[in-house]
């Protein structure tokens, strides 16, 4: 029995197949409150932590979900490295940070917090008497290096050893096929929660090969929550400064409820409750629809972009899937339609939008038990992989492994010490586009690796070193270095190090995540203080370990949303 978990920004899904049969695992089932109801629902685990408000003990899923003190979601989010561009005034290098989440009034890594919730998956398989201790586990398909070594990283604090990352619309179109077996060319839309995912592949019957594949890292369900959220307030004329929490949770969670049922075509206009304020509101479809048509018009840019990167013309595309929630919204599957055709585009109920990614992982976990089947998948790079050099006011970026090669990849260049009399030499490792600086909002910051050289030299030249990439059928990234002219190894290994100050990601970790989870049973002490720290409309502390304080006063959130742009 092989395992597949769909690690999701909103939702986990966990399936598990024998080679034969595959089937999803009801991992909190029996936790859904009946208003949540939907398709599929039953099959979710909400990737959400919370602290229960009288017991001050860790909850998790859909109790987390709904419970009335300050939840935490959208971890999965977080585990992707910031934009470079994505703070304005920054100077010099990309600055690389460890997000946190609060809870209780304490911060962890989101890493840990990605791990705890990994552990009750793992957890709720036991009580099946299923072993959960290895699994094949998806990322999107745009993931940056950071982001993949993270879930990693997180999975294996958990005890699940990971088989391997498979990209999420490549899992999807494996569970298709492997119910469907027609062959041609596939594009897979991947919509959910949080991000957006573009892949292009070939499928001849029996091999997988991605052609090409783009997305947008923070576009998703939580950006129509936002949209709606702004209504609302829009309406109102005035923020809702003085909600409770247990009200401010109670807004969140309503306006996500209000979006399901705008989004379905037979609505026509949901009212909206403040009790707290004595006021209630009506938004009409017609109004959400004209606030979030932009977000489906930007989700168009990475499918014609993935084609372009094909080389294919829309005719070209034989099968369409379209995955996750926010693919499923009716003007999104029309634009889609509008530009590939609507008899190209798959019936839901013939891939299931909510399980299909974690039923594919479980697929491909089985393939990879199979000496004959383990080789069917070639999988490729999502981005341009190379290291940033001085180029005036600009980072120059220098790309070294192109886009859309296939995994396992490597490259290679020489790099020297700026200066003479060096004693080590500075690589500084970015995922970003060829043609746009490597400080620009098209690159994401990897590491900055510091090699010890084996002796100062007043001549650089001396001290050249041969720089080695590899990505590995994960897209996990290993690095190689060796002194040019002793051919003496300077470092072998896989890049683990994303923060400012080189500590290695997972130091500290595990007492990190065994501290988290201990209060499970033993309560978090009451500091008076709000457990989440708040930026802007958002619920996380974003930094190193030693930098967040908690905010005295938190102002409204709507899903974690705006302040997660990674």
């Amino acid at each position: 029995m092989t395992f597949g978990i769909d690690f999701g920004t909103s939702n986990s899904v966990v399936a598990r197949s024998d080679g034969a049969t595959t089937e999803t695992l009801p991992i909190d089932s029996h936790g859904i409150p009946a208003q949540w109801l939907q398709p599929e629902f039953e099959e979710l685990f909400p990737s959400v932590l919370a602290v229960r408000e009288l017991q001050r003990t860790l909850c998790f899923g859909w109790a987390a979900k709904t419970a009335p003190g300050e939840p935490v979601d959208a971890v999965k989010r977080m585990l992707g490295t910031r934009s470079a561009g994505a703070q304005e005034g920054d100077v010099g290098a990309p600055a690389l940070e460890e997000h946190h989440v609060w809870l209780g009034g304490e911060p962890f890594r989101t890493t840990a917090a990605a791990a705890a919730l990994f552990a009750q998956m793992k957890t709720a398989a036991q009580r099946q008497f299923l072993d959960l201790s290895d699994a094949v586990v998806t990322v999107p398909a745009n993931a940056t290096g950071g982001a993949r070594y993270r879930t990693r990283a997180a999975a294996r604090l958990a005890g699940i050893k990971v088989k391997a990352l498979l990209n999420e619309p490549t899992a999807a179109a494996v569970s298709y096929t492997n119910d469907i077996n027609i062959p041609g060319r596939f594009l897979i839309f991947d919509w959910g929660g949080g991000t957006i995912d573009v892949t292009v592949l070939h499928y001849d019957g029996k091999y997988f090969e991605e052609l090409s594949s783009r997305g947008i890292a923070a576009l998703g369900g939580l950006e129509f929550d936002e949209a709606l959220a702004r209504l609302f307030l829009a309406k109102l004329g005035q923020l809702p400064e003085h909600l409770s929490p247990e009200e401010r949770n109670r807004w969140r969670r309503d306006v996500e409820l209000k979006k399901i049922v705008l989004l379905r075509r037979d609505a026509d206009e949901v009212p909206f409750d403040l009790p707290a304020l004595g006021k209630t509101l009506t938004v009409s479809r017609a109004e959400y629809l004209a606030s979030v048509s932009p977000l489906i018009e930007r989700a168009m840019q990475p499918l014609e972009q993935a084609l372009d990167d094909a080389g294919i013309a829309p005719g070209g595309i034989d099968t369409v899937l379209m995955i996750g929630g926010t693919s499923q919204i009716p003007e999104a599957r029309e634009a889609v339609g509008r530009i590939l055709g609507t008899d190209r585009i798959v019936p839901a109920e013939l891939c299931h939008p909510m399980t299909a990614v974690a039923r594919g992982a479980a697929i491909y976990s089985a393939a990879l038990e199979d000496p004959d089947q383990k080789d069917r998948f070639s999988l490729v790079t999502s981005y341009d992989l190379g290291t940033a050099f001085d180029a005036g006011p600009r980072k120059g970026f220098q790309p070294i492994i192109r886009r859309n090669r296939t995994l396992i990849a490597r490259g290679g260049g020489r790099f020297t010490p700026s200066r003479p009399d060096a004693v080590s030499v500075n690589v500084e490792i970015i995922e970003g586009e060829a043609g746009y600086p490597a400080d620009s909002d098209r690159a994401f910051p990897l590491s900055h690796l510091e090699v010890p050289l084996p002796k100062p030299e007043r001549d650089p030249e001396r001290n050249a070193v041969l720089v080695q990439f590899r990505y590995d059928h994960s897209g996990i990234l290993g690095v190689k270095v060796t002194h040019e002219a002793t051919k003496t190894p300077l470092f072998d290994g896989e890049i683990d190090s994303f923060g400012k100050d080189g500590t290695p990601l997972q130091a500290g970790l595990s007492e990190e995540l065994v501290r988290l989870l201990s209060h499970s049973e033993v309560p978090f002490l009451d500091t008076g203080v709000p457990s989440t720290k708040e930026e802007g409309p958002g619920r996380v502390a974003e930094g190193r370990q030693d930098a967040p304080q908690p905010a005295a006063d938190p102002d409204l959130s709507v899903n974690g949303v705006a302040q997660q742009r990674l």
